[in-house]
């Protein structure tokens, strides 16, 4: 059996907009997690990164002091995930 892609199809999918609000759901999810807005955790969507779309959470403000103290961050990864 063989299987062949369309690398069109990969690229229309990377840049969907249902791909792109999933990602930042999870992204909502992992800053609510650490901390949320309260104390400093931003949710940015990178729509014009190439050639797929993206979402970051930053810690700013108290959150990049927590964050380098509690690894917050990284603790609250398993929020994104499901």
């Amino acid at each position: 059996m063989r299987i062949k892609y369309k690398k069109g199809a990969w690229r229309e999918l990377r840049q969907a907009p249902k791909v792109h609000a999933d990602l930042r759901r999870r992204a909502e999810r992992v800053a609510a997690a650490a901390g949320g807005e309260d104390m400093g955790y931003m949710v940015t969507s990178l729509l014009r990164e190439e050639p797929r779309g993206a979402a970051s959470v930053m810690a700013t403000g108290h959150a990049h002091s927590h964050n380098r103290k509690y690894h917050s961050l990284l603790r609250a990864l398993d929020a994104g995930r499901g």
